[in-house]
């Protein structure tokens, strides 16, 4: 099977994380592929943010109902939407989809795992992140080693899900 097709397929949401941290370049390779992901007009909308610290970390865990993922991901990266910078809100945030799923293929690629947390337009999370005037948080993705092997979840036949006319 393809590489790709198969990292769609093999990708799972990963909750629990090692200690380790993340080195830099794996960091910098997960931005660059969320950076090459499809936006309309090619706008790119999306802003990140990487929350490293350990101070910042907990005080994230803080504010979220997700606090063990959080506090225990050596980091946590922030997607922004950038409101200057789009031009039309759904298109905008389905960009901001293909940005993160580009982030979760470039993480399990390169060995980590990763979690999409749905968090969105929170103020109190803007605020510790330092969002700037337009900006509007849109997901949380923690990031790390994987601690544990999900099992793959199943999914519904192709003949419920498609219809050919």
């Amino acid at each position: 099977m393809n590489e790709v097709l198969a990292a769609i397929r093999e990708r799972r949401s990963v909750r629990v994380f090692r200690p380790d941290p993340v080195e830099r370049e794996k960091v910098e390779a997960i931005l660059e592929a969320a950076r090459w992901a499809p936006s309309g007009k090619n706008t790119q909308p999306w802003r990140f943010v990487v929350v490293e610290s350990a101070a910042n970390r907990a005080e994230l865990a803080r504010l979220v109902p997700q606090r063990d993922m959080i506090a225990h991901a050596p980091l946590t990266l922030a997607i922004l939407l950038d409101r200057k910078a789009g031009y039309d809100e759904l298109k905008d945030a389905q960009g901001i989809g293909a940005c993160a799923q580009n982030v979760l293929l470039a993480a399990h690629a390169l060995g980590l795992g990763a979690c999409w947390i749905g968090r969105a337009r929170d103020r109190e999370v803007e605020a510790l992140l330092g969002a700037k005037e337009g900006e509007e948080l849109m997901m949380l993705i923690p990031i790390g080693y994987p601690a544990e092997n999900p099992a793959p979840r199943d999914r519904r036949p192709l003949g419920e899900l498609v219809r050919r006319i």
